[in-house]
């Protein structure tokens, strides 16, 4: 493969399959799959049905990865180029760890659970990477799994809203499946039903241009749509098809649906919860047309792993803040100008403050989220912020990170919580340094903005050492600000660690 990058790969850890894909960056920047293995190991039939996993299970799920570690071997791929994710089977598993640590010691492959918005984020990488034209159009992505379903809303290219829901194949399937076929239909779409005032919410009014559908499942419902209504490709159902389908499928028994439709076992069973979910959400975003790229998590985390996952999710959280804000309907102007001034003094600081450099889209996102909470009540609006930013899903930032984001925006105003306060507890000595200098340097920079007029256009900061000199250039004679940032000093000197000087 000439002029690509080196091999990498991912091990997505589904609850109906574990996947392989090994692949390179080729010409242009697109993904290039050399290897793409599926392995039937069903992990979330134990998961959801027992909140554990069973010996035989796990005995497979070892077997699946010893083969897959001979096979990167093979192709030469380094466990530093290998990516191992684990998705709504594992996340619920109570004996989870024992799989982890024995697939580590065997093959020194190690696991990641993720979330699911991490989840979507990355099938949604994958998605806007296949199709190239979202920039220009409103789309409604779904992918279905074995244990959930991650629904993202993207505005012409960028994520605006996601949601994870618990309602995948096997877990349906776990949960109504029996003899009676037409039964488990209604108790399927009476789920859906329960379920769809959060979909609803989701699209806000949006209008939907394109459905875009990931899955295996809904890959082999584009593939029976050519097969039995001869739709011409598999890449594309419109609704009349899907619905037509669902009826053909819905006649047909388990017996028959692999027999006449030549499907495999493990597709067999949960292509009818599949089918009906992805007609119900059809109809519910309005009857568009439905394309189906034909990748998946895996393919996006092996793009997100190819193109250093840092990139790409810092780009994530700033979009994804960007939406927030807007759904709130934050002050931009104030925001933008609290996040130029908060980034200068990071720069500038970082010899004193020594934070990493992880932490400067911390601040980034605070500065452009601080005042989300004015949505809910002006008043107490950092502890309203607080609540938001710890309860919603957010892209780019792990767990960790979005806590103590939230924290810090707790903080950005009246007294801060001493040593003993439960806002604290979870962090420890080190995170507990890393969110006082953050809540310092964004005070500060609100600080600055006081007036909300863009007085200050610059800011120039000295340390000799000893001291902080932080020196603010602009319009006006900014008294106001200087007011406000002197309230901040006393919390920015304690962070810091030095005295400090402001000049306006």
């Amino acid at each position: 493969m000439p002029e690509s990058s080196p091999l990498h790969a991912v091990i997505d850890i589904g609850s109906n399959a574990v996947r392989l894909r090994v692949g390179a960056l080729g010409h242009g920047g697109r993904l290039d799959i050399i290897e793409a293995i599926r392995a039937p190991v069903r992990l979330g039939q134990d998961a959801f049905g027992r909140g554990r996993l069973g010996e035989d299970t796990i005995a497979r799920a070892l077997e699946t990865f010893r083969d897959f570690r001979h096979l990167l071997e093979r192709k030469h791929v380094p466990l530093t180029q290998v990516r191992a994710i684990a998705t709504s089977a594992m996340r619920e598993a109570e004996n989870r760890q024992a799989l982890i640590e024995q697939v580590k010691a065997e093959t020194g492959i190690v696991i990641e659970v993720i979330s699911g918005t991490e989840e979507a984020r990355l099938i949604s990488l994958a998605v806007r990477h296949a199709l190239p034209e979202l920039e220009k159009r409103n789309a409604f992505h779904i992918d279905i799994g074995g244990g959930s379903v991650e629904f993202v809303v993207l505005e012409r290219g960028q994520v605006t809203a996601l949601e994870s829901l618990k309602m995948g194949t096997v877990r349906l399937l776990s949960r109504f499946g029996g003899e009676d076929q037409k039964r488990f239909v209604r108790l399927l779409d009476e789920f859906f039903d329960a379920n769809a005032g959060k979909i609803r919410e989701l699209v806000d009014g949006t209008p939907i241009d394109i459905a875009v559908g990931t899955g295996g499942n809904i890959e082999a419902l584009g593939q029976l749509g050519r097969q039995l209504l001869d739709t011409g490709s598999p890449k594309r159902l419109k609704y009349g098809q899907l619905k037509a389908l669902c009826k053909r499928l819905d006649a047909l028994s388990y017996e028959e649906r692999l027999e006449q439709l030549k499907l495999r076992p493990d597709r067999a069973d949960v292509i009818i919860p599949a089918s009906h979910v992805l007609r119900q959400v059809l109809k519910l975003v309005g009857k568009p047309d439905l394309l189906i790229p034909g990748v998946g998590l895996a393919e996006g985390a092996l793009l997100d792993l190819l193109q250093r996952r840092r990139g790409n999710a810092h780009q994530d959280a700033l979009a994804w803040a960007a939406s927030v804000a807007r759904k709130y309907r934050v002050d931009r102007e104030h925001a933008d100008q609290v996040r130029h001034l908060a980034l200068q003094l990071f720069d500038q600081l970082t010899p004193v403050h020594g934070l990493p450099a992880r932490d400067r889209l911390l601040l980034e996102l605070a500065a452009l989220l601080h005042e989300i909470g004015i949505f809910v009540r002006p008043d107490g609006h950092h502890r309203h912020a607080h609540y938001l930013l710890s309860a919603m899903p957010m892209l780019g930032i792990s767990d960790a990170e979005q806590r103590l984001l939230a924290l810090v925006v707790r903080c950005q105003r009246k007294k801060l919580p001493d040593g003993d306060d439960p806002l604290l507890a979870p962090l420890d000595k080190k995170a507990r340094e890393r969110w006082l200098k953050l809540v310092a340097l964004l005070r500060l920079a609100i600080a600055f903005d006081k007036e909300r007029c863009g007085g200050v256009a610059e800011i120039h900061c000295h340390f000799d050492g000893k001291r902080i000199e932080i020196r603010c250039l602009g319009k006006g004679d900014l008294l106001l600000e200087r007011w406000a940032a002197l309230r901040q000093k006393d919390i920015a000197e304690k962070a810091l660690g030095h005295p400090i000087d402001i000049e306006l």
